[in-house]
């Protein structure tokens, strides 16, 4: 059987980092393959959680707060107890509008915890997103993730509770579509997360589109049609958006380093190339982001 890697904050969505929120523990260097977690203090934000190969879970351990969702269809406002549970799938995206302080834990799950033996369940189309519901079971599961966070105990302690919660979010949401299987116009969670694996492992090199279907064992042509069904984003777009998280983590971590040089190691043509992608996605440009700190 082969290793599942090593689930680092490099995967994440990366939204706590660039909303400064308080990070007071994470799984990050725990060795944690089938999940990662953190708790927080969060401060009123606004941003864009993008569509992902892995699915997230967030849980209110503070609260009331006011919410405001969207996940692309309409705008869901909530004012969520505390015990709210927020819920987004692998491959979807959201809006996400936090009216007031809060603590919470952060749970990514990987998609292959939603898979079963003969296969994936309806490769994770019949997971709809949760949106501050709240749930006893989930409540409790989430609570030990955070123990066991706060005891840095490796991922054979968080394994089954991980297993456990895909299982409950399965129980609770999963909406079985009667109709064609969608198998055929979606990808797999495996399918995306050996796209992302790619990705990150070649994120400085030249990324086809050729290379991207093999990873999935589809052609081009299947693969760029499956891809943003699955995803929501173009193969293209979704590779500019890695571009700029690694550049983001660089200009972080790496004062020394030049923008020229990030550029490269980042798979960008040049430093103006950057510039201008970054600034496409973040609004800002390297140099203002290094400097804030961000």
């Amino acid at each position: 059987m082969q290793a599942r890697s090593v689930f680092g904050a490099g995967e994440t969505h990366g939204i706590l980092q660039q909303v400064g929120a308080q990070v007071s523990a994470s799984s990050d260097g725990l060795g944690w393959t089938s999940a990662f977690a953190s708790t927080q203090r969060e401060q009123p934000f606004e941003a864009r959680f993008h569509a992902h190969a892995d699915c997230l879970m967030v849980l209110h351990r503070g609260g009331p707060v006011d919410m405001i969702y969207n996940t692309g269809r309409h705008a869901v406002s909530r004012h969520i107890p505390k015990g709210g549970v927020f819920f987004l799938p692998a491959g979807q995206e959201c809006h996400v509008h936090l009216r007031g302080p809060l603590d919470t834990t952060h749970i990514y799950l990987r998609a292959s915890l939603f898979e079963r033996e003969n296969g994936p369940i309806a490769a994770l189309t019949g997971l709809a997103p949760l949106l501050g519901e709240r749930d006893p079971v989930l409540e409790h599961l989430a609570g030990a993730v955070g123990t066991i966070i706060a005891e840095a105990a490796p991922s054979l302690a968080v394994d089954p509770i991980a297993t456990a919660l895909a299982g409950r979010f399965i129980d609770m949401n999963f909406r079985q579509r009667p109709a064609e299987p969608r198998r055929r116009y979606q990808l797999t969670g495996r399918q995306l997360r050996r796209v992302h694996d790619f990705v990150e492992a070649n994120i400085g090199a030249d990324i086809r589109l050729d290379a991207m279907a093999r990873t999935c064992g589809v052609s081009p042509d299947h693969f760029l049609r499956t891809f943003k069904a699955t995803a929501g984003v173009s193969p293209y777009q979704y590779v500019l958006t890695r571009r700029v998280e690694r550049a983001k983590r660089l200009l972080t971590e790496e004062a020394g380093s030049s923008l020229a040089d990030i550029a490269a190691r980042c798979g960008f043509s040049h430093q103006e190339h950057l510039s201008r992608m970054f600034r496409r996605f973040t609004g800002s440009t390297p140099g203002r982001y290094r400097r804030d700190g961000s």
